[in-house]
């Protein structure tokens, strides 16, 4: 029996569209199951600025969608790490690796209207919709989905859950959650700086928390402050100019007066993953798989990774004429993503512990470690390719560069 659909992803977000997306360009039909409306194409809602990293780029690229988005997109060729207070610092740029940036930040609002427009244009969404049920057989599986039109039954060779944190597939199929509450949230708003730094990020540990400045293509920053959950409420209860004037001090006022900040937002950070990422015609991706802390912008990036890969995998299984929901062929996707998903959980995770950490001699030894990377060409690069991500590759092979 032939099934209503090649694939079915459930989340229309970034990650998701990216997987759609490239499930589309191979080919396979495609539905995609998004429980909110689409979006009005309004920027403002969204005041992140997303780092993305060289295999982001390479897959955006491949989606057709970089050239949409190049003029909002501003490079990061050098890359400033600083502790509050302390001697540790550690500077990072992109002739270390050779590289013409180190990174590039896109306004999340653009970012989501580039990629949802594709979607609306290049697969069939089925908006205000949930996923209530799946049940695998041997040949397919039968998905239950509650919407606007009632009740739908639908059958697919492989459903892929790129639905958050929450992911309603990953509970469907009982994948079990390891998680660590950081007790922290970012806060995160855009502003103007008085001396700006061009094409250059900042990240400065605090007693309080981590602080980040994020350059804009518009001239703007974001800056992202995580703090302990018990300082939030007074932090989100400041003034506009208290905000600004603390923000300021953090950075030891190298930036001049910060000013014309925007509406300010807060996520709270979790570390989680799931102790398994595939089933019989079932896989995760994105955040459904691992949401972690976000220490040198890896989320967004190790999920359009994961997006990248499962396509690659998909693509070789059908090319060869295989079942592409069978479990071992999405166990070789599990296995293949294992050490890049484990890597960066475990980088992000150290780098919030240890710069956390209370503990008397944690401080002088995590500088001393700071100013050995600075001065050490090797431990430099290292520290490069794991903080942005250039350690793993992308499998965009067989992707068309379309647009």
């Amino acid at each position: 029996m032939q099934p209503d659909y090649d694939c079915v992803v459930v989340g229309a977000g970034l990650v998701g569209a990216a997987q759609a997306l490239a499930l589309c360009q191979r080919d396979l039909s495609v539905l995609v199951i998004e429980a909110r409306e689409p979006r009005s194409g309004q920027v403002g809602g969204d005041v992140r600025g997303l780092a993305l990293s060289f295999s982001s780029r390479q897959l955006i690229e491949a989606l057709g969608l970089w050239s949409v988005l190049s003029a909002q997109i501003a490079p990061i060729r050098y890359i400033h790490v600083s502790d509050q207070g302390r001697f540790g610092f550690t500077h990072l740029s992109a002739d270390d690796v050779g590289a013409d940036a180190l990174g590039y930040v896109c306004p999340a609002d653009y970012l989501a209207d580039a990629t949802e427009a594709a979607l609306k244009e290049q697969c069939e969404v089925q908006w205000q919709s949930t996923l209530t049920r799946i049940d695998t057989g041997s040949e397919y599986a039968q998905i239950r989905i509650e919407g606007g039109a009632g009740t739908v039954n639908i059958t697919t060779r492989l459903v892929i859950g790129a639905d958050g944190m929450h992911s309603r597939v990953r509970e469907t199929m009982g994948a079990a959650v390891q998680q660590r509450d950081y007790r922290q949230s970012a806060i995160v708003a855009n502003l103007a700086l008085q001396y700006p730094v061009p094409e250059t990020a900042f990240e400065r540990f605090t007693p309080s928390g981590p602080l980040a400045l994020l350059p804009l293509s518009s001239g703007r920053h974001v800056a992202v402050r995580c703090c302990t959950d018990t300082e939030l409420e007074r932090l989100v209860g400041l003034s506009d100019k208290e905000y600004l004037d603390e923000l300021a001090a953090g950075f030891g006022y190298r930036f001049g007066a910060f000013s014309d900040v925007g509406p300010r937002r807060t996520h709270k950070l979790v570390l989680q993953w799931a102790d398994h990422i595939v089933d019989h015609r079932i896989a995760l991706v994105g955040a459904a798989a691992n949401t972690i802390h976000p220490n040198g912008a890896q989320g967004l990036n190790l999920g359009l990774r994961d997006a990248a890969a499962l396509a690659a995998s998909v693509g070789r299984v059908r090319s060869k004429g295989g079942d592409i929901g069978d479990l071992e062929c999405l166990s070789e996707f599990a296995t293949g993503r294992r050490a890049d998903q484990r890597d960066v959980i475990r980088f992000t995770d150290t780098m919030a512990q240890v710069f956390a950490s209370k503990i008397p001699l944690i401080g002088p030894l995590r500088d001393a470690v700071m100013l050995a990377a600075d001065i050490s060409p090797t431990s430099k690069r290292s520290l490069i390719r794991r903080a942005t991500g250039m350690h793993a590759g992308t499998p965009t092979a067989g992707l068309q560069i379309i647009g």
